[in-house]
Formats: structure tokens, sequence, C-alpha cells
């Protein structure tokens, strides 16, 4: 009986060492086509500033890399200085991105947690309005020095701000159905050039809303804390 206890008891030893020694981390996947590139950097966007931490190998299009972090945040994989994919991963986290890197940013997609999935989706929708300032920036050149600038101007101007007030109502919309993840953290902070779509003086109620959700779901993160005092000090 004695020897049975003693064999159970070291069995249950290397039982607790074994899930003691366990990594923590997440892991990341990507399958891209047109993957001219034999690696990639991995890099952490912290508040304040891009941290690198990895290089990644890509094999026919392929990577897969494991990332020893605990805290949720926000990762970047940088193939080129405008190619890159950015999502939100932490602990236990199994991430898969793909899409056409010729074309990411209408091609990209993104599997594993639902704070990525929602990344993404704001991501998609800001790229749509820089794409209308894009064409309507091209149309002001076009017809700067016409006859029928004024008019053309007025209705430019007018266009924009239709779409600019959509976009905002859509990302107001956004931080009110998920203010409790990170990825409404982004979409507070959106811009379409050098102009916010928010600020935390016009918005403040809407900022309060985010920060008091976000201090339920992440208190200790980093990116809810920078989120946090901007809010007070900016």
């Amino acid at each position: 009986m004695k020897i049975s206890s003693f064999y159970f008891s070291i069995i249950l030893l290397c039982i607790v060492l074994c899930t003691s020694c366990e990594k923590h981390g997440f892991t990341v996947n990507g399958e891209f086509q047109n993957a001219n590139y034999l690696m990639a950097v991995l890099e952490e966007v912290n508040p304040y500033e891009i941290i690198p931490l990895d290089t990644v190998l890509l094999i026919n299009g392929k990577l897969k890399h494991k990332v020893n972090a605990i805290e949720k945040s926000f990762y970047r994989l940088r193939f080129a200085d405008t190619v890159t994919i950015t999502f939100i991963a932490g602990d236990k986290d199994n991430i898969f991105l793909e899409g056409d890197l010729s074309d990411i940013k209408n091609t990209q997609k993104v599997k594993g947690n639902e704070e990525s999935v929602l990344f993404l989706e704001v991501n998609k929708k800001i790229h749509e309005m820089y794409m209308i300032t894009d064409s309507l920036s091209k149309i002001f050149v076009q017809y700067k020095d016409s006859e029928q600038f004024d008019s053309i101007r007025i209705e430019l101007d007018s266009c924009y701000c239709r779409n600019f007030r959509y976009y905002k109502s859509y990302l107001q919309d956004f931080i009110l159905q998920h203010p409790n993840k990170l990825a409404s953290i982004s979409a507070f902070h959106q811009k379409i050039g050098h102009r916010a779509f928010f600020n935390r003086y016009e918005d403040r109620e809407l900022a309060e809303k985010l920060a008091q959700e976000l201090s339920i779901a992440y208190p200790e993160n980093k990116h809810f804390i920078a989120f946090k005092e901007r809010l007070e000090y900016e």
C-alpha cells in the first residue's frame, strides 16, 4: 500500500512539473499568395513604440511561429515597408492569416480569435474611406485649373463630409457594440490623414464608456492603460 502511494505521488509530481513547464504564448500561421519574400519581421505594436521580436521564415508562401507572450496585444508581420499584416493575439491563441501579398489590404483574412476578426473588420472599413478620399483628391487635382473648379470643389467637399460622417457613425456603432475589445481602442483612434474621427473632448461619453468596459475586461493590459492615460492627460 505504501509502495502504491509512493508511485502515485511520483506520478502526480511529474504531472504537476510538466504542467508548470508548459510554455505560454500563441502560435501564428500564415499561407500567402504572391509571397515573393523569404522572410517577414514579427513586431509587437505597443502603445508608444513598435518592437521587433523575431524574423519568421517563409517556405512556399507558408509560415508558422510560436510567440512566448501572455498578455493580449497588437502584433504585425512586416514583409516590406508597405506590406504588413496586423493582428491581435495573446496566450493560447492560434492565429491563421492568409491573403495575396500583392494586394494584402483587399485580400487579408484572419482566424483564431474574435479580437483579430473585429480588428480586421475596422481596418477594411477605414481602407474604404481612404480609397474614397484618394479618389476625391485625384479629381481635385484634375480640375483645379478648370473653369468649373469652384462648383466641383463644393461638390467634392460635400462628398467628403458625407463620407466622413458615415464612417464616423460606423466606428461609433462598432465601439458601442464591442466596448470591451482592444479592437475598439483602434477604432477610437482612427484617422483620415491628420483628421481624427474622435477626440476626448467632443466624444467624452463614448471614450469613458469604452474605458469603463475595458477596465473590466483588461484591467492590467498596457493598451488599456495607455488609452486611459491619453484620455486623462492629453
